[in-house]
């Protein structure tokens, strides 16, 4: 019995020292992220508040994130409107959190200043959490964004949206959902507001550990990266319930394209379901907006193989099915476009301008993670700034905004 007690005394102190060695050399020569974001009872995740952390993919991005007492990337805000002040709430997932590049050099105070250069005392204020579809953006704009009593709620609409409004193409047990009926349309409470699935925060059998783990050691954080990056290993340890997340599962379908999905015409049942759930949740947040004497905008985000051909061939090149079904890339940004024309909700698509300056601008999105670069951001703003003043003129009627936002509406070519 002493032997074998020695012998796992011995175990023990070598894999200790072992993870201790890993630990240095991990922190001396591999950046990792900081862990940032946590679950929230209202609207499933976000940021961790009051938060001063880095986001790091190697080799890809390195910048510094900065929270406030909200949980969102924004300096604090006052819940009183300053005096003159135009405030616009920006309700958006991961291009609008953008982690990937300095805050300074984001969408949320890019925008605040050009619209200051025209002249309005503009005041954004950022909503954008990563993952986050308009069911959810109809949660923050509830919980958090409406205390601010903005002037206009711009909400930024990204292809993926679509199956993040999905519980049957997601199915995240700690997200909430928006409930669809027979029809795909979506189900109300009492009060006649969205009834969303219950969700709960999930813990592993392994979680506090694994909590403790993620926020004191970079070691733990750079393999829970490496276990994320693999599908297969991530499916065992959630069977085994020593991880709390399962794997993404609407990529992980072999009968259809994932994500790419959103370009098959015509849709697959579940995919025109979440189609149909968007459509029903842009209008809720218009009509919560409209109650609370804002006015509401939609922005149409193009991907970046909508707006560079070589990316798109790219694609078709990675999933060679894909070139035998019947696709078509516009078909997302034309079907919001004609939706939001029919009930009035004026949009800007960014499509068209980010295809027209692709080949002679900087490059718009960052290599291998889609989402926008500096100059892509800069982009954004420039096009915004020139087409928002309309919607943030209280004098100015809706007709006269719909007409205004037509410049921002051109022909949608094929890549």
């Amino acid at each position: 019995m002493r032997k074998v007690l020695s012998t796992l005394l011995l175990i023990v102190i070598g894999v200790a020292l072992g993870g201790l060695a890993f630990e240095v050399v991990v922190r001396l020569f591999v950046p990792v992220s900081d862990p940032l974001w946590q679950w929230d009872s209202a609207v499933g995740v976000k940021l961790i508040p009051n938060l001063r952390g880095r986001a790091i993919r190697r080799g890809v991005y390195d910048a510094s994130v900065e929270v406030n007492a909200d949980g969102f990337r924004d300096r604090e805000h006052v819940r009183l409107k300053p005096p003159g002040a135009t405030r616009l709430v920006l309700l958006g997932d991961s291009f609008i959190e953008a982690v990937q590049v300095p805050f300074s050099s984001s969408i949320p105070s890019l925008l605040e200043a050009r619209l200051r250069q025209h002249g309005i005392n503009a005041e954004t204020i950022n909503l954008g959490v990563s993952g986050a579809g308009t069911a959810r953006q109809y949660l923050i704009l509830k919980h958090y964004g409406l205390k601010y009593r903005p002037d206009l709620v711009l909400l930024f609409f990204v292809g993926n949206d679509l199956s993040d409004n999905s519980q049957s193409l997601q199915g995240l047990s700690y997200i909430p959902y928006p409930v669809p009926d027979s029809q795909g349309s979506l189900v109300r409470d009492q009060a006649g507001r969205p009834l969303f699935t219950p969700f709960a925060d999930q813990t592993s059998r392994l979680g506090p550990v694994a909590a403790l783990l993620r926020h004191h050691s970079k070691g733990y954080r750079l393999v829970r990266q490496a276990i994320d990056a693999s599908p297969n290993i991530h499916q065992l340890l959630y069977q085994a319930r020593l991880m709390s997340t399962p794997p993404e599962p609407v990529t992980a379908d072999p009968a259809t394209f994932g994500f790419y999905e959103i370009y098959r015409d015509p849709y697959l049942h579940r995919w025109a379901e979440a189609l149909s759930l968007t459509k029903d949740l842009l209008l809720e947040i218009n009509a919560l907006a409209t109650e609370n004497d804002s006015r509401f905008a939609v922005v149409l985000v193009p991907a970046a193989w909508e707006v560079y051909p070589r990316l798109w061939q790219q694609v078709l090149a990675q999933t060679p099915a894909m070139r035998e079904a019947s696709l078509d890339i516009d078909k997302p940004s034309r079907l919001l476009a004609s939706f939001l024309d029919a009930h009035h909700i004026p949009y800007i698509s960014l499509l068209p301008e980010f295809r027209e300056r692709a080949p002679t601008a900087a490059p718009l999105y960052i290599p291998s993670d889609a989402h926008w670069t500096t100059a892509g951001h800069a982009l954004a703003a420039e096009l915004l700034a020139r087409r928002l003043p309309p919607l943030l003129d209280r004098t100015t009627s809706l007709a006269r905004v719909l007409t205004a936002t037509e410049t921002s509406r051109g022909r949608h070519a094929n890549p």
